[in-house]
């Protein structure tokens, strides 16, 4: 493999690991849209149920107990509209997290495997005066004198 193709394979492999990082921060983005869209839509559907509750009242203001039923019923139903967005806000988190996960560590397999490319075409002159380039050798630590 040339030193050419083994740099251009690395600047592919950048390039692919931003345009994945921009297909998540997308992505987040959509998920954000939509968690704004229900967040407005169980506030209109709360307004509704509420004005329903009043408009009721207006109609029968000594029935009591209608008062209470309907009452009741908007209360339940904006704490069931409250667990769902909670869930999807989760739901929505936990997906986040682990493509952000995924595109890390993918990310850096594919530069990880360029980088290392890249050194096995490394000048072998370069490679006798730079000691980390040598892939052969390994470092051993230093024994500390008592």
């Amino acid at each position: 493999m040339s030193a050419r193709n083994s740099i251009d394979r690395l600047f592919e492999a950048i390039i692919e690991r931003q345009e994945s990082t921009f297909d998540n921060i997308k992505g987040a983005n959509e998920r954000v849209h939509r968690f704004a869209r229900s967040v407005l839509e169980g506030a209109r559907q709360g307004a509704h149920d509420w004005t329903k509750v009043a408009q009721d009242w207006t109609q029968r203001p000594t029935d009591i107990v209608g008062l209470y039923e309907a009452a009741s019923e908007a209360v339940a139903n904006d704490q069931a509209r409250r667990l769902a967005l909670w869930q999807e806000f989760l739901e929505d988190l936990a997906e986040s997290q682990r493509e952000g996960r995924e595109v890390m560590r993918r990310g850096f397999g594919e530069v990880r495997e360029a980088v290392e490319r890249v050194q096995e075409t490394v000048p072998s002159f370069l490679r006798t005066r730079v000691p980390y380039l040598r892939r052969d050798e390994v470092e051993q630590p230093v024994a500390k004198e008592a």
